[in-house]
């Protein structure tokens, strides 16, 4: 219970801070779509019963509910990495072409 108390209260503190982004139009409305919908389903998830979420995982083909929570979280970990990676690699090539230009320009 003291766990789901101190999750509902980090989950509005995101949520606020996405508002707050919002207000100050620092981000697209698609991706704060995105987390304004899977934080809310974050907090669905937190206060549902025990048994429920254990269904969810029986279903799934693993013993308890908040494993495949777990996977899913992990899964989702991954490919947010893998496309900070990407655009990472996008931003180092893009800057180096634009040295490259800066240079020749120079000389």
């Amino acid at each position: 219970m003291v766990i789901q108390i101190i999750a509902t209260g980090i989950i509005l503190v995101i949520l606020g801070q996405l508002i707050a982004k919002v207000i100050r139009d620092k981000t697209s409305i698609i991706k704060i779509a995105f987390w304004l919908i899977f934080w809310s389903i974050a907090l669905i998830v937190i206060w549902l019963p025990t048994d429920i979420i254990d269904k969810f995982g029986e279903l799934v083909g693993v013993g308890r509910g908040i494993d495949v929570l777990v996977y899913f979280s992990i899964i989702l970990l991954f490919y947010d990495n893998l496309k900070l990676r990407s655009k990472i690699d996008n931003i180092q090539r893009d800057i180096t072409r634009i040295v490259r230009e800066i240079s020749k320009a120079n000389s």
